[in-house]
This record gives C-alpha cells, structure tokens and sequence, in this order.
C-alpha cells in the first residue's frame, strides 16, 4: 500500500469517529486523501484535520480575527502566547501563528500508533473549539 492509501484509510477512520460524535466532515473533491474539514462547529470556523503516514495528526483552525483566535487559544491547555507549545505524553498542543493554531498529535516514539488514541485526542481538541464560544457569552 503507498503512503497515501495509509493515510487516507486513516482519515476516513478518523472521520467516521467524529461523525458519531455528532461532528460533520467533508472531503473536498480532488484534495489530498488524508485531509478533511470540520464543517460543524460554531460560526463555521475553518478547520482542517490531517493524518500522517507516520501515525501523527494535525488540525489547523483558521480564525478570522486575531481576537478570534485568541479565543480559541485561551481554552487551550497552555499560556495564551504566540509560538507557545506544550508536550503532554504523545501530544503536542497548540502553535499560535496571526489567526492560526495548529495542534498535532504524535505517536509516543518507538510505538506504533493507536489509532484510539489519536481519535480521543482529536475529539478533546475538537470539543475545545467547539465550546469556545460558550464561555464568552455576554449572558453568562
């Protein structure tokens, strides 16, 4: 099998496990195999998930404002700075970049990765974004 094969099956895993999770994806047309979008988070945010051939993953939320993404990186489990990573285990979490954060998932060295594993990190990471909005509510 080629790389692209490998990562694309692993996409279309990933993907099926965020749909039962109430999360709708979408694999553009004519696009890389191993990427897709998230399309149903609030304010309708850019989110693009990729898998590796190494087992490791990535999500790119793309913010429209600086102060948006700034939200979205107050929430995460990490100082609210620019170009600030953090390792937790097999996770490194959240590079800040303008309107950008990127999170990537790495499989603990020397293992082969778990594809569990890598999907729980994933849906923790995705229900980030999606409950950003709820604690800046002016009702609350």
């Amino acid at each position: 099998m080629t790389a692209k094969v490998v990562t694309g099956q692993m996409a279309r895993a990933l993907a099926a496990r965020l749909t039962v999770h109430g999360y709708d994806v979408w694999f553009p047309p004519g696009s890389d195999p191993a990427v897709f979008k998230v399309t149903s988070l609030p304010g309708a945010p850019d989110v693009e998930v990729c898998a590796e051939d190494d087992g490791s993953a990535s999500c790119l939320y793309t913010g429209r404002t600086r102060a948006e993404a700034a939200k979205v990186i107050g929430r995460l489990p990490v100082p609210g700075h620019p170009q600030i990573q953090a390792i937790t285990a097999d996770t490194l979490t959240a590079t800040w970049d303008g309107v950008a954060v990127e999170w990537h998932y790495f499989p603990p060295e020397n293992k082969a990765a778990d594809q569990e594993k890598l999907a729980n990190h994933l849906l923790a990471h995705l229900g980030i974004l999606r409950d950003r909005d709820q604690l800046h509510r002016p009702d609350q």
